[in-house]
């Protein structure tokens, strides 16, 4: 998506800040949904599976036992982190449209010209 996106302003710098919050929030939210939440409620299955059959692994009986429903509640957290990363990328779309996603001290790099080559950090002998 931000592919498609930076191609149709090329040569525009863009903020990094936000991008870096979405990029952070978004992935540490599925991290912490599959920690806190899908992987535990996943090996409770599989130990169920096993001890007693797939049949109650897969129960209502099983399911809704008071530890399987806090693993549950315990997914909030992570959906909460990645919903704001979500909102963050989303507001900076919006900002492409508008312009205020666009770093305004950078100079426009116009089609045909480099960037600018860094500094050598080793001197040259004369």
């Amino acid at each position: 998506m931000l592919f498609c996106l930076r191609a149709l302003r090329p040569g525009v710098m863009w903020k990094d800040r936000p991008l870096s919050i979405a990029f952070w929030s978004i992935n540490s939210g599925l991290a912490a949904m599959v920690l806190l939440s899908t992987l535990l409620i996943g090996l409770a299955q599989a130990w169920a599976s096993v001890e007693v059959g797939t049949w109650y692994a897969r129960s209502s009986e099983f399911l809704h036992t008071p530890i399987l429903t806090n693993l549950r509640w315990m997914r909030m957290f992570g959906d909460t982190i990645f919903a704001f990363g979500a909102v963050v990328l989303g507001w900076f779309v919006l900002g492409l449209i508008t312009g205020q996603s666009f770093d305004k001290g950078s100079k426009v790099i116009e089609e045909g010209e480099c960037a600018p080559r860094e500094p050598e950090l080793v001197p040259q002998g004369d």
